[in-house]
């Protein structure tokens, strides 16, 4: 059977009718679009700092660039490490 997934929004998970009968598809799906709907008017009731992008979405963010940090500090460790191991090896087989 194919995967169908809805799109979610911020908040708001995907929607997934994977192994649920087609006949609630549309029920399904009409009350997701209403909880998006809800989540957004909900969100606009927030205080601006405690809104999804201020709080939830921005540590995400702040993660995401972490993890890129430190695999390109990864990296160049590895690089220097490589050209260590190399010269190392050129002198053994001299």
């Amino acid at each position: 059977m194919k995967p169908t997934i809805i799109e979610g929004y911020k908040g708001v998970m995907p929607l997934d009718l994977s192994g649920v009968d087609i006949k609630y598809h549309k029920i399904m799906i009409d009350q997701h679009k209403k909880d998006i709907k809800d989540y957004i008017k909900y969100q606009d009731e927030l205080p601006t700092q405690l809104r999804y992008e201020n709080t939830t979405e921005k540590a995400l963010d702040l993660l995401q660039k972490d993890r890129e940090w430190l695999k390109k500090l990864a990296d160049k460790k590895r690089l220097e490490q490589f050209e260590k191991d190399k010269q190392r090896l050129q002198g053994h087989i001299k």
